[in-house]
């Protein structure tokens, strides 16, 4: 596993998971916060305190996109 330390403080989770696993959909969230059971509590406010060093799974795989095929199409 690698890791990524929060450069500056205030960094949202979302965008973390965009930074380190090309994505913050598709689980890629949930993946950060599996791998780090105390992220949820650091950032309860929305925003990751800068300086704190977050697990990045190497295993994450995007979950499935599900095809919605509209009824006028």
């Amino acid at each position: 596993m690698t890791t990524y330390t929060v450069a500056f403080s205030g960094e949202r989770l979302d965008r973390i998971a965009k930074k380190t696993l090309q994505t913050e959909h598709q689980g890629a969230v949930e993946a950060l916060l599996g791998a780090n059971p105390e992220l949820a509590d650091l950032a309860a406010s929305g925003f990751v305190p800068g300086g704190t060093l977050i697990t990045i799974p190497i295993t994450f795989k995007p979950a499935p996109t599900v095809a919605q095929v509209l009824a006028w199409e």
